[in-house]
């Protein structure tokens, strides 16, 4: 019997489908500690991998390296200086991890660190905390958008017409209307703004600066975007249309 977790386990994605185009720098075991940190610095990465034989053995970061240190200090020997120790010396495990793994499994990782390993076409590939954020910022900046603006342009439907504002939605929307009678502002679809604001042009015609049909495109268009998004009708948030959002964003929240 398949069970409800394992349905859930296969309709997630998992690693493999995650874009990881870093590929993990490496050094040899035996460098000195010193180029290594050099390589790192210059590069602008904050870990390097350490292979051995062709094999990779583990990572150094800049942590590792205080921690090695400090460990040469505690056991009276640190006197020894970075030329002086090998990378070897630094190591701390890759912190590999399958492309089996569902995506939940990367939090669950760089929760305890800040780093992941993934062996990817014969390549080691690295995925950083950083390159996380940046990818679920990327990810999260439609959906907050378009939620952002369905706000403010609720908050202004109850700035103009007050409490009368759920009276206005029935009479507009009424049983010989095509779209259905909203309950209130919370119960509109887009389609529902873009035409309580036509028909009641009048009301909204100071605070729009006599652009109806300018205003009208921009909520079909976000609209339409909404819709596409969360009926996961796109494959790639990447293909909208941010500039827009981000216009229709900044000038419902001016208004």
């Amino acid at each position: 019997m398949v069970t409800y977790k394992q349905t859930l386990q296969t309709a997630m994605y998992t690693i493999a489908d995650l874009p990881i185009g870093n590929i993990l720098q490496t050094v040899e075991y035996d460098l000195e500690l010193e180029t290594a940190l050099r390589q790192m610095f210059e590069s602008g990465y904050t870990q390097i991998g350490v292979e051995r034989d062709g094999e990779l053995v583990g990572i150094v970061t800049y942590r590792s390296v205080v921690r090695t240190l400090l460990a040469f200090h505690q056991l009276e020997v640190g006197h020894k200086t970075l030329d002086k120790i090998s990378v070897g010396a630094a190591v701390e495990d890759a912190h590999t991890i399958s492309e089996d793994e569902t995506l939940l499994a990367i939090f669950d990782a760089l929760a305890e660190y800040t780093y992941i390993v993934v062996t990817r076409d014969d390549e080691w590939r690295i995925l950083t905390d950083y390159d996380l954020l940046t990818r679920l910022k990327q990810m999260l900046e439609p959906f907050l958008l378009i939620e952002s603006i369905e706000m403010q342009l609720r908050d202004i439907f109850t700035r103009v017409f007050g409490d009368s504002l759920s009276e206005q939605l029935s009479g507009t929307f009424g049983d010989d209307h095509p779209l259905p009678t909203p309950a209130s502002v919370e119960h509109c679809s887009y389609a529902h703004y873009a035409q309580f604001i036509s028909i009641h042009w009048e009301e909204f015609e100071s605070l729009f600066d006599d652009q109806q049909d300018v205003i009208r495109e921009l909520v079909l268009e976000i609209g339409d975007m909404r819709n596409r998004l969360f009926h996961f009708r796109i494959d790639d948030p990447d293909e909208f249309d941010r500039d827009l959002l981000r216009f229709g964003q900044s000038y419902f929240s001016s208004v």
